[in-house]
């Protein structure tokens, strides 16, 4: 199915990217008012953006009353590194100068022709060069044919309203205001021209612009060892600028298999990773974004290594493993940070400071991309970092490695407690991420993460819900506990996964009900001498639902009694009738019937037969009378007496028999 491309990104802020701002002081004087027009030309294909400076100077420092006081030139604060400084005065050449350099800006000085005294003005130019001074991707000024990037300051003594600023770049550069206000109008030649005018401080105005016209890509391969084998991964940079490219590739192959022994998940790009550099009209207010379904990762041509590593780990935490944003910020932060530790990479870390705090959201309510304002994006993804350095810190690596597995594989939060095989795939899709991860976090690791969902990522709406997950679990681990050897059905784990704590806890109530029983099962077995059979144990732990364990368990408590009661009855000495009554039956034999059938699993086939011996018992007195009325009265003498002989042959001891002659041979036997 078709998604929205916002849908399936995968982003970082900007976040440690800090442009050149200007200094606080451009004019040496304040009692030197100068107002000026600063107009930006780039030349990308000269890697240059010129920079012509008209300026009106007029001294504003009254005479004190013994003399005069002028102004033999100006100084200004203007952009580091440039190239090529002069300036005029009409026709005359000005003596320039730099006055001193740093990182930040470049002091210089102009010289006027002649002293400029109270109430004079004089008009002047100041050109120079702003030039691309190479090296780190992070720079701030880059000028190539491929990207145009650079601060855009105003000149002009502090607080002196008045001046202007104007850019002027080529027509077939995409240009983008990263900073400050400028309006965009059409120049000559269909040029882009970006101004601000009458400016009330020159000195608090600031602008940041790229202007991108990608050409053609370098491709180069980074490989990584894992331990699957090597993997290889393309890095395009554009074509005039292979440094990014030889930077991204080197950190690429020392990073990725970093990443990997930290989550420990297998690499999960199907395909091929590509690795772009890209601008500002690509990326917006990111530094770096992952699709994880083409597998593609733009990269700012300034993102630091921690923005690499960041969209890199995104190739795990997206949401393929655990739906919601910021989990797959969280833990691509984290990892991006400490796998850069390991290599020794450099970045700015997200960083929580009172002012984000001010601006504080509950994580689940963090929007899609675009739907914050800046100061929410800024605080989420600090938040983000900093929890997953707190879950981290409790779960350590090998417990969060676990819940990865967990995740990916499929696994069911809960797992049975005896469990020793395959793990239980069967999850709940209705689930969000923020629960599962706390089920598997808890689950997987044996420590508690309620208070830390209930400080950062739940919504007001969402903290019933933790009060009852709260109860089920320990309804739950008391069930389990009591369960002992047997394990608790699939059912409710399940139900306990998918959050449904209200049908859980009717369940749960129905277990212990089950346990109960088999307690009261074990004890009149054993008052019995008789042998539990294992069914009901393996109805509780496959069932569906509680109804045929309980059903069952009703029946085997039922047979216990009915064999109990039979053989109570049983016991009981016969009287004379009973025991006609009895010459044709045999009880016994049903009562053993009935144990039988108890031990192996057949507890109604065991009722029938224990209650069909206590019937036999019962009835032996009126068989008894129907028999004597069908043989008569010397029936029942013959059989008195020989039922009393018999019982006193049993009781007479034994005595030697003794030998004597008869007088008559034929004596009757």
């Amino acid at each position: 199915m078709l998604r929205p491309l916002l849908a399936v990104l995968a982003a970082t802020l900007i976040g440690g990217t800090s442009f050149l701002s200007p200094p606080p002081a451009r004019a040496a004087d304040v009692g030197l008012q100068i107002v000026t027009q600063a107009r930006y030309t780039a030349f990308p294909s000269q890697k240059r953006v010129h920079v012509a400076v008209d300026a009106v100077a007029t001294n504003v420092t009254p005479d004190p009353p013994s003399g005069r006081y002028y102004y033999s030139e100006a100084r200004f604060a203007v952009q580091p590194a440039i190239r090529n400084l002069t300036a005029t005065q009409g026709e005359r050449t000005l003596t320039t100068r730099i006055v001193s350099t740093s990182s930040e800006f470049t002091q210089i000085a102009v010289a006027f022709a002649s002293s400029l005294f109270h109430g004079q003005s004089i008009s002047f130019r100041v050109s120079f060069d702003i030039v691309d001074p190479g090296g780190v991707p992070q720079r701030d000024v880059r000028i190539a044919a491929s990207l145009v990037a650079f601060p855009v300051w105003a000149f002009g003594s502090q607080g002196t309203p008045g001046s202007s600023v104007s850019v002027v770049i080529p027509a077939d550069y995409t240009t983008t205001v990263v900073a400050g206000q400028l309006v965009r109008t059409v120049g000559a030649n269909g040029a882009t021209v970006l101004s601000a005018a009458s400016i009330p401080d020159p000195e608090a105005f600031f602008a940041y612009l790229t202007a991108e016209r990608p050409g053609a890509f370098v491709d180069r391969t980074a490989t990584a060892r894992l331990p699957q084998g090597t993997v290889s991964v393309v890095v395009r940079s554009w074509d005039d600028d292979p440094e990014w490219g030889t930077h991204e590739q080197e950190l690429i192959s020392r990073g990725l298999p970093q990443l990997q022994a930290l989550i420990g998940l297998p690499y999960l790009v199907h395909g091929e990773l590509t690795v772009e550099e890209a601008a500002v009209g690509r990326l917006g207010d990111y530094a770096g974004v992952y699709d994880y379904v083409t597998e593609i990762m733009r990269v700012r041509f300034d993102a630091d290594d921690y923005t690499t590593l960041h969209e890199t780990a995104h190739t795990w935490f997206n949401a393929t493993l655990l739906s919601g944003r910021w989990i797959a910020e969280a833990f691509a932060e984290y990892y991006a940070v400490e796998a850069g530790k390991r290599i020794g990479a450099t970045g700015q870390i997200f960083t929580l400071t009172p002012q984000l705090n001010a601006a504080k959201i509950p994580l689940n309510a963090w929007g899609a991309i675009g739907e914050e304002p800046q100061v929410t994006e800024d605080y989420a993804y600090a938040a983000t970092y900093r929890l997953a350095q707190l879950i981290a810190a409790r779960a350590k690596t090998a417990g969060l490695q676990l819940v990865w597995v967990a995740a990916h594989d499929g696994d069911a939060s809960y797992q049975p407690a005896h469990a020793g095989g395959t793990p239980e795939k069967e999850t709940a899709e209705t689930v969000n991420g923020w629960q599962r991860l706390l089920d598997l976090l808890e689950e997987r690791t044996g420590t508690s993460y309620d208070d830390l969902w209930r400080s950062w990522v739940i919504t007001p709406a969402q903290r019933q819900e933790l009060t009852d997950r709260a109860t089920a679990r320990t309804d739950y681990d008391q069930t389990v506990t009591t369960a002992g050897t047997w394990e608790l059905p699939a059912f409710v784990r399940y139900d306990m996964g998918a959050w449904q704590f209200n049908q859980v806890t009717t369940e749960l109530g129905q277990a212990r009900s089950i346990l109960a029983d088999r307690g009261r099962i074990a004890t009149e077995a054993a008052s019995l001498s008789l042998t539990v059979p294992a069914r009901l144990e393996h109805e509780f732990e496959a069932a569906t639902t509680f109804a045929a364990p309980m059903a069952t368990a009703r029946q085997e408590l039922d047979a216990l009694g009915g064999i109990a009661s039979a053989r109570q009855t049983l016991a009981a000495s016969p009287s004379p009738l009973e025991w006609v009554g009895l010459l044709a039956a045999n009880p016994t034999v049903q009562l053993d019937a009935a144990r039988t059938a108890f031990e192996q699993g057949q507890p109604d086939t065991a009722l029938a037969d224990a209650r069909a011996a206590q019937a036999e018992r019962t009835d032996a007195a009126d068989a008894g009378r129907l028999r004597v009325a069908v043989g008569g009265g010397s029936l029942l003498i013959l059989d008195g007496l020989a039922m009393g002989g018999l019982a006193l042959r049993r009781r007479r001891p034994r005595v030697a028999a003794v030998s004597r002659p008869t007088d008559d041979a034929s004596t009757l036997a």
